[in-house]
């Protein structure tokens, strides 16, 4: 097995709690991380022209990627402040309108209650001409994204949402969410795309899609 975010080799991944062949003992990426590395790499102009990307909850397996590509002005951003450039509520974001080229939100919104305020600013401060890519955990069975908020106990959000600091469980109707804060948004089964043999190599779920974000007129 290869990891694309540290480019090494393994005999095999370490499983997680619920899956086998999860984390790269290299560097810690999940299957998400690589997934999303093999998606800049192969799927963007990243690192090949000058740019400006905010990242929020920077994981360590990218970060890393991030910072030593050439010409690109990388902000991290967090609501816990340890490691990140900026502190931020992802629902009132101190940047000024269209201030990003392109911006990575993955397993972020699941946190957040008010999704629609975070999606609304996201698509404030990207450009025109960017793109955003958003991942989430998602229940592909779904039609629609289950929420209830009098579900506060630890415990139950762990049952009802998959884990105790998750405030929901999205279904693929996120993407109109996303339309409704004024996106443009491409479904892109990737992973899918990649083929059995480069799945099993890197270590990627299928059901890891990404939802590519752009403003209307781009």
């Amino acid at each position: 097995m290869q990891c694309p975010c540290c480019e090494r080799r393994w005999g095999s991944f370490i499983p997680a709690w619920n899956r086998p062949d999860a984390i790269c003992p290299g560097c810690g990426s999940h299957e998400r991380h690589r997934a999303l590395w093999l998606y800049l790499a192969e799927h963007t102009s990243l690192g090949d022209e000058p740019m400006s990307l905010l990242h929020f909850a920077p994981e360590y397996a990218l970060r890393g990627r991030m910072e030593a590509l050439p010409g690109l002005r990388y902000v991290t951003a967090d609501l816990d402040p340890d490691g990140v450039d900026v502190q931020l509520d992802i629902t009132a974001m101190p940047f000024d309108d269209d201030a990003f080229d392109a911006i990575l939100c993955s397993h972020v919104l699941e946190h957040v209650p008010d999704d629609r305020a975070a999606m609304s600013e996201l698509h404030r401060v990207l450009h025109p001409d960017g793109w955003a890519l958003v991942l989430v955990p998602l229940d592909l069975a779904r039609e629609s994204t289950y929420e209830d908020f009098s579900v506060t106990a630890p415990e139950d959000r762990v049952r009802e949402f998959g884990q105790d600091d998750h405030v929901r469980m999205y279904a693929p109707d996120i993407v109109q969410r996303l339309e409704g804060a004024g996106f443009d948004v491409v479904t892109d089964r990737f992973v899918e795309q990649l083929g059995e043999e480069r799945r099993r190599r890197h270590g990627l779920l299928v059901e890891d899609l990404i939802f590519r974000c752009t403003h209307p007129s781009s």
